[in-house]
């Protein structure tokens, strides 16, 4: 008898396909690179060649944006991300993040992928990097209690922060810290005159700030990886207090990967 062992799909699994040229691997699949090329498919098809699907899964969504449309002569890899987990009513779904890379570095296309996989597939949802919903900011708040810095950070300070997480341009979560002279006062997903500014990231930007081998928060900011909404001074005086809560989002998700 064989035992077949089936290790659960969760947020942060990552995949990397071997360099390929792109016009090559489209002509072995029986695509014709000049067409696809004419109609802007080369590199969206390409990141379906490359990548592989989710096992019993159906690819049910896709959005996808050319930053620089590769051609039949280029080589790349791509690389792909789950930036989501979730349970509905309907089935349980994923988005996968998917990038084009050429043989420099640089990200030629992306788009982000939503599948709808079969309850017998193995389902991990971890409040850790379920980011943005009320779970994942419980822990969040649980954890920034016990640290000093974040309160002596704020503790002048009456306001709320919105930490917003986007899955590609249709969909977005969001959480409201309110907060007191150091301390949360309340969670919420709105508050009734909003947030006094909106830290926003992309969900692949949340990942790769859980994941990196250290905080490189500030770097990734000066690098314009994220947006902000509301009152842009607030924002930017308060960068310390944000790093310290992605150092706490950094503490809960590695928790839930144990």
């Amino acid at each position: 008898m064989t035992t077949q062992t089936h290790t659960a799909v969760h947020v942060g699994d990552r995949s990397a396909s071997g360099s390929l040229r792109v016009g090559d691997l489209l002509l072995r699949s029986g695509v014709d690179p000049v067409v696809s090329q004419t109609i802007g498919t080369a590199g969206l098809v390409f990141a379906g060649l490359s990548s592989t699907p989710v096992s019993g899964g159906e690819r049910t969504g896709m959005e996808w944006k050319r930053i620089d449309a590769v051609e039949p002569g280029d080589s790349a890899r791509v690389y792909t991300v789950v930036t989501r987990v979730a349970v509905l009513d309907r089935g349980t779904e994923l988005d996968r993040h998917v990038r084009v890379v050429d043989s420099l570095g640089n990200i030629r296309e992306e788009g982000t992928e939503t599948w709808s996989v079969p309850t017998t597939t193995a389902i991990r949802v971890d409040a850790g990097t379920d980011f943005c919903t009320g779970p994942w900011a419980d822990a969040l708040v649980e954890s920034l209690a016990r640290e000093s810095e974040f309160a002596d950070s704020l503790s002048t300070w009456d306001g709320t922060i919105g930490l917003r997480c986007t899955d590609g341009s249709s969909r977005s979560r969001e959480i409201h810290l309110r907060i007191y002279r150091g301390r949360i006062i309340d969670v919420t997903r709105r508050t009734p005159h909003g947030a006094t500014f909106v830290f926003t990231a992309s969900a692949r930007a949340w990942i790769d700030l859980v994941t990196a081998e250290r905080n490189d928060f500030m770097r990734r900011a000066i690098r314009g990886e994220f947006d902000s909404s509301g009152d842009g001074y607030e924002y930017l005086r308060l960068t310390k207090p944000l790093g310290i809560i992605v150092e706490h989002a950094r503490t809960i998700a590695k928790g839930t990967r144990a």
